[in-house]
């Protein structure tokens, strides 16, 4: 695979220090140097997480699994190519994805390195292969989420992504790609040694999250086979991570600013990769840039989706309204200003926004808008609710439902709904930790696995648990409406949003992205429904990889 093998022929990336995990620079020593002792393997090991921080990595890492989902609404057309990964053209020249392809194989040989040269023996060295065999784990499961169609489509005929091993990499042998159920089996193994030797040593406190652990490869376990929809293992390793009681839920005004902590003093996290404060400030460029301006930083583009927050506005006191911050504008004096906003529904593209606001203001009881003259907005009452609707104006038929709202900023005609849940980290802008497990997605796994098995009552019981502490009422019963997986699928969504979980959760389950709702996909060529059965559910393999090894087969 001549493309992986110029990209990372073995630079050992070396970092010193235990917290202070650096992104550079780059060291290329020998091997006897390098593995004569514990502290030099260590060195070597904190190679391969460096790479988890490089933008190469973890923006198209989180763009891929966010912004090809339902949560998020982009306001205008960029040149940026994660616009191929939220609108669903996609291309094979994509150069995050091409990024993310190269940085993973990067990783996957410097595990390779470790694990081959480092001998197991006392426990903390035994800790650190571990390590490495989670890190490769994760970097096959991030390749085969993005390249291979979801596990319960036919893992034995469609492809993965090649499988390499080798700690040597030869530059003439090209694997083709492997099977989705080998590169699963792959996976699976890795966890299970690196969960066999992590088992005996732990770092100090203000390590453990931050660097693989025992739990770490136990919840990525437990996503794996929730993924493979072996939903009894799926429980199992959930149940694990829970039951070690390393792990706390945050609860109160804790859990609404967790974003601005250090991982570290997260006592929810399992495992998140450290961004260091005054270093790893991307800026504009971080990931979260692309969801606020915060103190004039940040593009501010990709905003929360309305039917995401219709979901959250569903129960006001819900703490995860924190999370979004809409830019409301107010008159000279300081007032808020109003307007009606009537979105219309539509199963393809028509060249124009998907809906339109109309400025209001008040006049007594009424709120009257301006169109063809002064019209008063009308009210109804149904089920103890007042409901707003407009009787003329553009795309509006004779009784159209509208939301009265404040007024808020806009791009491009776009309210701007910036989202928070990635950034402020110490109070810096765009600093933010990425988190790759947390507790809450274990009682989420454990209950989808219990939805999914017929155990409603502990499907509920986890539910309630992220439901009493984002402050929301708890379900005693299912909903007559609804399954007990649509209560969980639902409650996922809310709690693992903008953590690059959506876009897996839809397609793994089945089920079709609905994108019928404002944001510049509204226009133009973009996909506004995604079967889960589509072939634009994985991407093209980047055309320098074709290109470079002969035995790569191109996604349809």
């Amino acid at each position: 695979m001549k493309k992986i093998y110029s990209i990372i022929l073995i630079f050992i990336t070396i970092g010193f220090g235990s917290c202070d995990i650096e992104r550079e620079p780059f060291q290329d020593l020998a091997d006897d140097k390098v593995f004569a002792d514990e502290l030099g393997v260590e060195a070597a090991a904190l190679g391969t997480y460096a790479l988890l921080k490089t933008n190469e990595f973890m923006r198209p890492y989180h763009f891929h699994g966010e912004f090809g989902g339902d949560n998020i609404a982009l306001s205008g057309a960029t040149t940026d190519a994660l616009y191929y990964m939220y609108n669903y053209q996609h291309t094979p020249t994509n150069g995050h994805l091409n990024s993310l392809w190269s940085t993973c194989y990067r990783g996957i040989v410097n595990a390779n390195k470790v694990i081959s040269k480092a001998k197991e023996g006392t426990d903390r060295m035994n800790h650190v292969i571990g390590e490495m065999y989670y890190l490769r784990s994760f970097f096959y499961l991030n390749l085969v989420s993005i390249w291979g169609r979801p596990y319960n489509q036919d893992p034995d005929k469609n492809l993965g992504v090649p499988i390499v091993l080798d700690a040597e990499p030869d530059v003439n042998n090209l694997p083709p790609r492997a099977t989705v159920r080998e590169v699963y089996k792959q996976i699976e193994a890795d966890l299970l040694k690196a969960a066999e030797l992590m088992s005996k040593f732990t770092r100090v406190q203000d390590e453990y999250n931050i660097y693989a652990s025992e739990q770490a490869a136990n919840a990525l376990l437990s996503r794996l086979y929730l993924y493979m929809e072996d939903n009894a293992k799926a429980e199992e390793y959930a149940t694990k991570v829970i039951g070690s009681n390393k792990f706390e839920l945050l609860q109160g005004t804790d859990y609404e600013t967790f974003p601005k902590l250090k991982p570290e003093e997260n006592s929810e996290v399992i495992f998140a990769c450290k961004a260091l404060k005054d270093k790893d400030d991307y800026g504009w460029y971080a990931f979260g840039g692309m969801y606020a301006t915060i103190d004039g930083v940040g593009w501010g583009e990709m905003y929360a989706s309305e039917p995401f927050r219709d979901m959250l506005n569903e129960n006001p006191s819900d703490r995860r309204n924190k999370f979004i911050v809409p830019q409301y504008v107010n008159d000279a004096s300081g007032n808020p200003l109003y307007w009606i906003i009537y979105t219309y529904a539509k199963a393809t593209p028509a060249g124009s926004k998907m809906f339109q606001t109309y400025n209001v203001t008040q006049n007594g009881a009424n709120w009257d808008y301006t169109y063809n003259g002064t019209k008063t907005v009308q009210t109804e009452v149904v089920d103890g609710k007042t409901l707003y609707y407009i009787t003329s104006g553009a795309n509006v038929t004779a009784k159209t439902y509208a939301k009265l709202e404040r007024r808020m900023e806009m791009r491009n005609g776009y309210p701007k709904y910036f989202v928070i849940k990635c950034s402020n980290q110490e109070d810096q802008p765009q600093l933010f930790s990425p988190i790759i497990s947390r507790l809450a997605e274990m009682y989420l796994n454990r209950a989808e696995a219990r939805a999914k098995t017929g155990n409603t009552d502990g499907a509920l019981a986890d539910v309630n648990i992220i439901r009493k502490r984002t402050n929301i009422p708890e379900f005693s019963v299912v909903p007559a409406e609804k399954s007990i997986l649509d209560i969980v699928l639902d409650e996922r969504r809310l709690e693992l949003a903008f953590e690059a979980h959506r876009r897996y959760d839809i397609f793994r389950n089945g089920l079709t992205l609905d994108r019928r709702y404002p944001g510049t996909h509204d226009r133009g060529a973009a996909l506004m429904t995604v079967p889960a059965s589509s072939n634009r559910v994985v991407d093209f393999i980047p055309d320098p990889q074709i290109l470079a090894q002969p035995n790569l087969v191109q996604n349809p």
